[in-house]
């Protein structure tokens, strides 16, 4: 950029460009489904939220006290996104990196994946930027252990934990580069430093019953392998990245560590995609898990293309395609009218005034989907609700008062299981909306049936003991609701069927009450899988079962 002659002023140009470009692509793009779910959370701030630790909320509300709408969402993402470049690019030791300004951003905007966090508001967002923080503080950690780095470094490690739990792997794969931290006492005040920060969200899970850390590593469940989710985790390295991925990879590859610092750097990279590798036989990948890899390739590989002008043109080739894409795709996500294939960005507003309208603005129930219960509140302002079921998944809505604030309104459910009249269509099911009057449902109570393994006979009635507890503040009784038993799968986790059972429901219990209660239900003839799980749950209308109760496993008892 030679009408440009001042390096540092070409610098602050192509942060201002990549600003504006951020900016704009906020406004005109419709919220994600994920945004508007966070957008819920950070009307009421917490150290803690189901899903994730509670920055993403933060980032929003920020957002909010100084813009509307998708701004008020996302302003803060296209701050922190501006914030990281300037540190990655504190983190190149390399003195040539001035004359190469424009290919560090070429670099940057080539990556795919890593653009859209310029503006969409998720927990990866300040996640990248605090890593960014960490990497820098940690860099000036091994030049001089100053009091400054060590505390920076601490925050940061507080400060990426705080955006989403991936962050402990950072820290994780830095350690086993360099064990010598071990015997550092600076090191040891960074981490003790950020562990008292992170104190708070602590406190949170236990008082919560760690809600995250139980969905995380235990409810969400592990699924058979297939080939198919190593595939698709390979799919997802070079997707993420576009057209340059042989390029990005190959750099890396080839770069040799020549500092420790540079071999902490490649420790994160290879100890990401050997974990999320990992994760493959016991789940379905996700593009952005190997999101943060990308901060040390771009540290460890910008003097690579310095040095190396064969790669260095073929990265500008592939580059400036890929960023041609990307644009394209940006312009794609912004404007319905433009793009061939609908984006989850598309239309919100006409989605909401449409259920709005046929629901009467009645407040809604929408059955385990979080994400639309979300986005029809951000549009509409009127009261929602998600209530789970055990064919899908628990959310932040199982720990609020989002259900108590539904109490004897009158309500639509809305469902692709229930009967009613045709809402919209969303993939190849068609939603359906009923409207309820007087609405009353027990989602948060809680059946606690023994550990043991529960020993079935075929064809027999079998009796069960469980344990209710009333976690209201208020008197319950059961008489709208039907008692039921679940049998699922065990690994799969689907559901097998679905059992009356036979007890007295005329009782009541006060707030924080316990008692024991006995109930019977006929075995299911046709049970033929021998390693399935029990639980009781509550079904209310035609909402499908609840997660009341914990499960145990099933032991079939030979005839």
């Amino acid at each position: 950029m030679k009408f440009i002659p001042n390096p540092k002023n070409q610098f602050i140009l192509f942060i201002l460009i990549f600003l504006l470009i951020n900016l704009v692509q906020s406004i005109y793009t419709g919220l994600l489904d994920d945004e508007a779910y966070y957008w819920v959370w950070a009307k009421d701030l917490d150290f803690g939220y189901f899903d994730h630790p509670p920055l993403v909320a933060v980032w929003i509300k920020l957002s909010s006290l100084l813009f509307n709408d998708e701004l008020g969402v996302r302003f803060m993402s296209t701050i922190s996104f501006s914030l990281t470049l300037c540190i990655l690019w504190k983190c190149i030791d390399d003195q040539r990196k001035w004359q190469y300004v424009w290919l560090f951003f070429l670099m940057v905007s080539s990556l795919g994946l890593l653009n859209a966090y310029g503006f969409i508001t998720v927990p990866d967002t300040p996640l990248i930027l605090f890593t960014a923080l960490f990497l820098y503080a940690y860099k000036r950690f091994l030049e001089t252990e100053s009091i400054g780095s060590t505390l920076i470094m601490g925050f940061a490690m507080s400060a990426m934990l705080y955006s989403k739990y991936h962050g402990i792997l950072v820290i994780l794969f830095v350690l086993l580069s360099n064990l010598s931290l071990l015997k550092s006492r600076k090191f040891w005040l960074a981490s003790i430093f950020g562990a008292i920060l992170f104190i708070p969200h602590i406190m949170w899970q236990i008082e919560q019953d760690f809600p995250s850390f139980r969905f995380h590593l235990i409810e969400r469940g592990s699924k058979p392998y297939r080939l198919e989710y190593t595939v698709m985790y390979f799919v997802n390295l070079m997707a993420i990245v576009g057209l340059p991925f042989p390029i990005i990879y190959f750099a890396f590859i080839k770069k040799k560590a020549q500092t420790q610092y540079q071999k902490s750097l490649k420790y994160i990279v290879w100890g990401f995609l050997l974990f999320f590798f990992l994760a493959t036989f016991r789940m379905w990948p996700e593009a952005q898990w190997n999101m943060l890899i990308f901060l040390p390739i771009l540290i460890l590989t910008f003097g690579y293309y310095i040095e190396h002008l064969k790669f260095r043109k073929w990265l500008i080739y592939l580059g400036l395609i890929n960023f041609v894409l990307i644009l394209v795709a940006r312009l794609f996500m912004a404007s319905a009218e433009l793009s061939p294939i609908e984006f989850e960005t598309h239309r919100g507003k006409e989605w909401a005034e449409n259920i709005k309208n046929q629901t009467e603005e009645r407040p809604v129930v929408f059955i385990s989907s979080y994400q639309s219960a979300s986005k029809y509140n951000y549009f509409t302002g009127i009261k929602t609700h998600s209530y789970s079921i055990i064919r899908k998944r628990k959310s932040h809505y199982d720990l609020y008062n989002y259900e108590q604030e539904m109490q004897g309104e009158n309500v639509a459910i809305v469902g692709t299981n229930i009967d009613g009249y045709a809402l919209y269509k969303k993939g190849k099911k068609m939603h359906y909306g009923q409207n309820i009057d007087h609405y009353r449902t027990l989602q948060k109570i809680n059946f606690d049936l023994a550990k043991n393994p529960m020993v079935l006979s075929k064809n027999a009635k079998q009796e069960v003991t469980f344990e209710i507890h009333n976690p209201y503040l208020r008197n319950i009784d059961f008489k709208d609701q039907r008692f039921i038993g679940v049998f699922q799968k065990q690994k799969k986790d689907t559901l097998i069927i679905e059992t009356p059972l036979e007890l007295i429901t005329t009782f009541s219990l006060k707030p924080d009450e316990k008692i024991l209660k006995k109930a019977y239900f006929d075995v299911p003839e046709n049970i033929v899988d021998k390693t399935f799980t029990f639980r009781v749950a509550l079904k209310y209308y035609q909402l499908p079962g609840g997660f009341q109760g914990n499960k145990v496993n099933v032991i079939i008892k030979d005839e």
